[in-house]
C-alpha cells in the first residue's frame, strides 16, 4: 500500500478519535472548546470527501477552498472565545479581522471564479498567517497565565506554518519531479499526524481529569 495513503489514513483515524473524545465534554465546556470541536468535525468531513473523490478518480482540488475557509473561520472563532476572558481587545480585533477577511475572500472568488476549481495560494497564505499570529499571541499570554490548549496551540502553529508553505507553493510543487513531489506530500501528511497527536495529548493532560471527576 502507498505510504502516502497510509499516512493520510492514520492522520484521519487519529482525527476521528479526537472528535470522539473531545465530544465527550462538549456540553460541559466553554465556547472556545465547542468551536474547536466544530473545527475538528469540519476538517474531518472535508478530508473524508477528498479521499472519496481521489479514490473514485475525481478532481478534489476545489475542496481545498472549503478546507482552508472552514479552518480559518472556526479556528478564528476558537481564538476569539479563547481570548475573550483574558484579552478582550485582541478578541475584538480577531472578530473584525475575521469579518474583513471573509468579505475579501468572497470578493476575490467573485472576481476570479476560476480559483474555485484550483488552489488559492494568496487565500491560503493570508488565512494561515493570521492563524499563526493568533497562536503566537495566545502562547505569549501563556507565559504569565495558566491557560488550556497549550499543546493544541503549539500544534496549530507548527502545522499551519508548514502546511502554508506547502499549499501556498502548490503551483511550484507540480513542476518538481515526482519523487520530490511525493516527499513533500508525505511530509505534510506526517506533520498532520504529529498535529493530531498533540491535540490528543491536550485532551489527556487538560480535559481527561475533568471528565473523570464529573463522571
Amino acid at each position: 500500500m502507498d505510504i502516502l495513503k497510509v499516512l493520510s489514513s492514520v492522520g484521519l483515524g487519529i482525527l476521528c478519535i479526537n472528535i470522539v473524545i473531545y465530544f465527550i465534554g462538549f456540553a460541559k465546556n466553554n465556547k472556545a472548546y465547542k468551536f474547536f470541536v466544530a473545527y475538528l468535525i469540519g476538517i474531518a468531513i472535508i478530508q473524508a470527501l477528498m479521499e472519496i473523490y481521489a479514490y473514485n478518480g475525481y478532481k478534489n482540488h476545489f475542496l481545498s477552498n472549503y478546507y482552508f475557509s472552514v479552518r480559518f473561520i472556526l479556528l478564528s472563532l476558537f481564538f476569539y472565545y479563547a481570548f475573550g476572558s483574558i484579552k478582550k481587545r485582541i478578541s475584538q480585533i480577531i472578530k473584525i479581522v475575521l469579518i474583513i477577511t471573509v468579505i475579501a475572500l468572497a470578493i476575490q472568488y467573485s472576481i476570479y471564479p476560476e480559483l474555485y476549481n484550483s488552489f488559492n495560494p494568496m487565500g491560503v497564505l493570508t488565512t494561515s498567517i493570521l492563524l499563526v499570529i493568533y497562536a503566537v499571541l495566545y502562547l505569549y499570554e501563556m507565559l504569565s497565565k495558566k491557560l488550556p490548549f497549550y499543546y493544541t496551540t503549539v500544534g496549530i502553529f507548527l502545522y499551519i506554518v508548514s502546511s502554508a508553505v506547502i499549499f501556498a507553493s502548490a503551483t511550484s510543487i507540480v513542476s518538481f519531479n515526482d519523487k520530490i513531489n511525493m516527499y513533500i506530500w508525505k511530509l505534510n501528511a506526517f506533520l498532520f499526524i504529529v498535529y493530531q497527536l498533540l491535540i490528543l495529548w491536550e485532551w489527556k493532560v487538560t480535559f481527561y481529569p475533568k471528565v473523570t471527576k464529573q463522571g
